[in-house]
């Protein structure tokens, strides 16, 4: 007799099949700053994506915005759709997004971007499109989440403009019909292509890097391709190549740099405080019975320990806000030990935190009152 079993995903992270030839969505972000040329840095502000003056390719039928989680617009996101043509196991080659005319009076704008180090930020399927990089220590590859908006080389006056496209879909075959995303990776390039409406192709073997210069308009042809890699990976650790860490020996040098620290210190305080109550308790040992009549030492911190302190309304409200972020935080862990808060729901973390502190107020009011 075979027993009946029954099965469910958590909510917010099942996976998605795809059929060859479905539509793949492919989301945008906001553009985010990150280190420079130079590893610094140099600003914190997020710019929408279809920020007027970057000029990028909008859907036919205009953005629309994506469900976002109350964590996820807290933390700056702002998902839209769009004009990018993804379907599954259908490779794309050199394929024109749209044609642009960027004014000078925004080429400025546009390249103070680049040299501060801003990023593109894509989503395909829950997934951020990343740029494979290497680590100089470990000489190890890694996903490095998002890709340059363009590039910049020492001694470069007039940064590239990355408007062409390599698109790379890792995909899981489950089985014959159904296919899951298990990677994303984009290659970013800088090519002054020349787009004509009567030539049955686009070339995208351009070697001129295209330089956004304020002196006139400047003509930019978006273009991209797409290809599917299949992959051994599965769709339950596919977050994995996101998330490991670069160099983990640091890690560990760390925690144990701190753990002798504390020690250390622990132990200096331990000999203290025996040192002082050695003494006292040598001279209560001691027969002369005049100085046993009045309290000295470690005796007389019995008078302050009953004493009421003061603002002691203030600290009451300080230990009912203490338990209150002791129980969301260990409300937060276990939910998270559970696997409900899957990385695939941007924002949920810090949805979950929001209302946990919230719910948990009473405990702050209850512990302040006694």
């Amino acid at each position: 007799l075979t027993q009946q079993s029954a099965a469910f995903y958590l909510p917010g992270i099942a996976p998605h099949d795809y059929k060859m030839g479905d539509k793949v969505d492919l989301l945008v972000n906001s553009l985010t700053p990150s280190l420079n040329a130079d590893n610094k840095l140099e600003s914190v502000l997020s710019y929408n994506y279809y920020d007027e003056r970057f000029h990028f390719c909008r859907p036919v039928d205009g953005p629309k915005a994506a469900h976002e989680s109350l964590g996820s617009i807290l933390f700056g996101d702002r998902i839209y759709g769009s004009a990018f043509q993804l379907n599954m196991l259908e490779d794309r080659s050199c394929q024109v997004l749209c044609t642009q005319t960027i004014p000078g009076s925004d080429a400025p704008f546009i390249n103070d971007k680049i040299m501060k180090g801003y990023n593109y930020n894509w989503l395909i399927d829950g997934l951020p499109a990343a740029t494979l990089k290497v680590e100089d220590r470990t000489e190890r590859q890694f996903y490095s989440i998002g890709f340059g908006l363009g590039s910049e080389a020492l001694g470069q006056e007039v940064p590239h403009f990355h408007n062409h496209y390599d698109i790379t879909v890792q995909y899981h075959t489950v089985d014959e019909v159904h296919h899951r995303v298990v990677g994303v990776l984009v290659n970013p390039q800088s090519k002054n292509s020349k787009y004509d409406k009567d030539a049955p192709t686009l070339s995208c073997d351009a070697k001129e890097p295209m330089n956004l210069t304020p002196k006139s308009d400047n003509e930019v042809v978006f273009t991209y391709s797409v290809k599917w890699e299949k992959s051994d990976k599965s769709w339950a650790t596919r977050w994995d190549q996101y998330l490991q860490a670069v160099d983990p020996k640091i890690h560990w040098f760390s925690l144990i740099n701190s753990a002798v620290i504390v020690m250390f210190l622990s132990a200096m305080l331990g000999l203290i405080l025996m040192r002082a109550l050695h003494k006292d308790i040598a001279r209560y040992n001691a027969d002369d019975s005049e100085d046993l009549q009045e309290d000295f030492g470690w005796k007389l911190v019995h008078g302050d320990v009953f004493r009421p302190p003061q603002s002691f309304q203030y600290l009451s409200v300080i230990l009912g806000s203490g338990y209150q972020l002791f129980w969301m935080v260990l409300t937060t862990l276990l939910i998270a030990l559970l696997g409900f808060l899957s990385p695939s729901s941007r924002g949920s973390l810090t949805t979950a935190m929001l209302l946990l502190y919230i719910i948990y107020g009473f405990s702050a009011g209850y512990n302040s009152a006694h």
